[in-house]
This record gives C-alpha cells, sequence and structure tokens, in this order.
C-alpha cells in the first residue's frame, strides 16, 4: 500500500484547503454561538 498525498509534497494545497474548510466552519460557529446567547439572554 502507498501513501499518497501526504509526505509534504503540497503544502500550499494543504493550507488552502483547509482554509477553505475552517472558514464557513468558523462562521457556522460563530453563528451558533452567538444565537445560543441571545436565546438565553431573553
Amino acid at each position: 500500500m502507498t501513501d499518497t498525498g501526504s509526505d509534504g509534497r503540497h503544502p500550499v494545497q494543504l493550507v488552502v484547503t483547509w482554509t477553505l474548510v475552517a472558514i464557513p466552519l468558523l462562521y457556522g460557529l460563530y453563528n451558533a454561538v452567538d444565537a445560543a446567547l441571545q436565546l438565553f439572554q431573553g
């Protein structure tokens, strides 16, 4: 079995991919926390 793509050949692609995943994830998390705070504050 060969491991392709995880040997550090494309660190820029890895950073770009994680950025594309992290931005919407953090945005959704922020909105969820904001909605929860509004719900519990009144």
